[in-house]
């Protein structure tokens, strides 16, 4: 009778340190959106109520008026190709360095790993004159991307990396007796079957160069080139601030993160849990 008593309140305890931690996250998302769709008078009166009347033309003043989907568009064009980058480069590199045995293959890739350990921040000042030779010649966007990849890439093999090995040889062995070449033997077996690792990869990745600021605020000086969360800043008043006008801007920039996850999760937990347990 213990026993299952016990049980039972485990049971309780664990379902509700989860509901609790669902509320704290799905409620922040939840007031945001339904801030943006409150007069700004109700907003400073009652902040955490539910709206008195929905003001749904908000979203059409930001995108008439702020022509933010010039900004959603740059942030999806530098989100897309720099994740496409990235797991093009890291999904080649990964395997060369596990699935082929030669000489140093392990050390180059503790030299890669090396990457994560450097603070983004810490290489602003350098990348920046480094790449202002070329802004007058490259695409303001394009110049952005390569710190976007160069960082995504070795979180990138990290996590393929550690899939890769779990993945028998003997199916690349047999590929390779019936004539295939190593080229072949990985995009026939290697990549197809990896698929949870490198959705992982361009979750990741994809999320990272959507809501990342610093390097965008820096890089992108012309207006029609600035991505969202550049953009957001706009919406900041000196003396005054439209806060349905910034939650509704705020909500949009949201939405692709909240889809991504609420949809592909699984992905990333068999990628990240492959890829760190075995490994």
């Amino acid at each position: 009778m213990q026993s299952s008593t016990s049980r039972y309140l485990a049971i309780i305890v664990r379902y509700g340190l989860l509901v609790i931690l669902a509320a704290a996250v799905i409620y922040p998302i939840v007031w945001v959106f339904l801030g943006s769709l409150k007069s700004q008078e109700s907003f400073y009166t009652n902040p955490w109520g539910l709206p008195d009347q929905f003001h749904w033309e908000v979203y059409k003043i930001i995108f008439v008026d702020f022509h933010l989907q010039i900004n959603v568009w740059n942030s999806l064009y530098i989100s897309v190709i720099s994740t496409l980058i990235i797991i093009m480069l890291s999904t080649m590199a990964a395997y060369g360095l596990i699935r082929l045995n030669w000489k140093g293959s392990r050390m180059v890739l503790g030299v890669i790993l090396l990457g994560i350990m450097i603070p983004v921040h810490s290489t602003l000042i350098p990348i920046y004159l480094d790449l202002q030779a070329f802004n007058n010649y490259v695409d303001t966007r394009i110049l952005l991307m390569l710190p976007y990849i160069a960082f995504g890439i070795p979180t990138s093999i990290l996590i393929l990396s550690g899939y890769y090995a779990t993945i028998s040889k003997d199916m690349e062995e047999a590929a390779v007796i019936d004539g295939s070449s190593i080229i072949g033997c990985f995009f026939k077996i290697i990549f197809p079957i990896s698929m949870p690792a490198i959705a992982t990869v361009a979750i990741l990745s994809f999320i990272h160069s959507w809501n990342e600021l610093l390097y965008a605020l820096i890089f992108l000086r012309k207006t029609e080139a600035q991505t969202l969360p550049v953009a957001l800043l706009q919406f900041m008043g000196f003396y005054s601030t439209d806060w349905a006008q910034v939650l509704a801007a705020i909500t949009v920039a949201m939405l692709p993160g909240v889809l991504i996850y609420m949809f592909l999760q699984n992905y990333i937990v068999q990628g990240i849990t492959a890829g760190a347990v075995k490994g």
